[in-house]
């Protein structure tokens, strides 16, 4: 098999000629790494199966309305290291603004404030104007064009409704307005509902994939909410986002880390195809075995090594966990090989961090072969 018919076989559940390995955010185009990555890279590329997400999203209003201006700037902040990046949306009910702290050194950023924080800002981020964006996605054939059979381009839907919201919100606004204003939450996400249908519409015409994905559900599932905020905000609407996709051929791809226990089987009833990453115990409460046992022959599992192992366990232990890992997962087809995140956001890594990478590489090809 090429590497893009083993991820397509994996994806759809079925057996390839061994179990595909993914390596999250690296693709030949990309930047050339800090000394310690780059061997993993580039052997990476050599030997596994790559996922490229690419795409042309909608933008978070979702609108190509020209009644929506935008400016930023960046400033100092009090804390060492980071500075305020500020976003301003100019709407025609007013502005909302967000204030992001971003490492000067490629740590992960995190939100001051967030854009929407009263019923007001929902007022004002649903008064631009819905006009229907209409993107090129050009891009996408070219970096399936040049991945050839080396790999796939996954085309990124971005974020499912609930995420889009949420992200806006952020957790607490989000978790105080289900208990209090559940009408006006579902009200706007499906609104937002409505128009990823009519932008997904018109990226299916332009024939891009077979292969989708997107991420967000995780910020909707115990402990965060509840598994019935999970039903309505996310597998009802993305059921039929889903469906569409489907419909024309289509496979999805769903990233969302968390506790699965309550919500697994709800990948299932939204129509996902895969779920990454299904993480392990103590970070998740599922077993690989158990997620195998409950959806395995609905459901490919793209996972399941947790990344904090990677850092941080002795090789022979780490090679004996990845291969008991690929045979458990392996089983009846339908799994990909993964950690549950890529390590790479970081400057550099340490020699154990390189040395496992290489060992789940070196393993996963011996072990996972059917």
């Amino acid at each position: 098999m090429t590497n893009r018919e083993r991820i397509l076989t994996a994806m759809r559940g079925d057996v390839p000629d061994r179990v595909p390995i993914w390596f999250w955010g690296v693709q030949p185009d990309g930047p050339p790494r800090d000394p310690t990555i780059q061997p993993v890279v580039d052997a990476y590329l050599e030997f596994g199966d790559i996922i490229h997400w690419c795409g042309a999203g909608p933008g978070i209003f979702y609108s190509a309305s020209e009644a929506l201006t935008v400016e930023g700037e960046t400033r100092p902040s009090e804390l060492a290291d980071f500075d305020e990046q500020v976003t301003v949306y100019h709407t025609p009910a007013g502005d909302l603004t967000q204030i992001v702290y971003a490492s000067r050194s490629g740590k992960p950023s995190y939100h001051k404030k967030y854009p929407i924080e009263s019923e007001q800002d929902i007022e004002r981020f649903l008064s631009v104007p819905y006009v229907p964006p209409r993107p090129d996605c050009s891009g996408f054939f070219g970096v399936d064009s040049r991945l050839g059979d080396t790999g796939i381009a996954m085309f990124s839907l971005g974020a499912d409704p609930m995420y889009s919201l949420n992200r806006l919100t952020g957790s607490e606004v989000f978790a105080r307005w289900s208990i209090e204003r559940r009408d006006m939450l579902s009200e706007v996400i499906d609104v937002l509902l409505r128009r990823t249908l009519d932008w997904l519409e018109w990226v299916l015409a332009q024939q891009v994939g077979p292969l989708f994905g997107y991420v967000g559900p995780e910020l909707c599932i115990p402990p965060l909410q509840s598994p019935t905020d999970f039903e309505e905000w996310v597998v009802r609407p993305n059921r039929v986002i889903h469906d569409a996709i489907h419909e024309a051929g289509g496979t999805v791809l769903v990233h969302s880390h968390g506790l699965m226990d309550q919500v697994l089987e709800g990948f299932v009833s939204m129509g996902a195809d895969a779920l990454h990453p299904v993480e392990p115990p103590p970070m998740g409460d599922v077993t690989l075995a158990d997620a195998k046992r409950r959806v395995g022959a609905d459901l490919c599992i793209v996972g399941n090594v947790q990344e904090d192992d990677i850092w941080r366990m002795p090789q022979d232990q780490f090679r004996e966990m990845v291969a008991d890992t690929v045979r458990v997962g392996m089983e009846g087809g339908g799994f990909i090989l993964s950690p549950t995140s890529t390590p790479f956001s970081w400057p550099n890594i340490t020699d154990r961090a390189q040395d496992n990478m290489l060992a789940l590489l070196e393993v996963g090809l011996d072990v996972g072969r059917y």
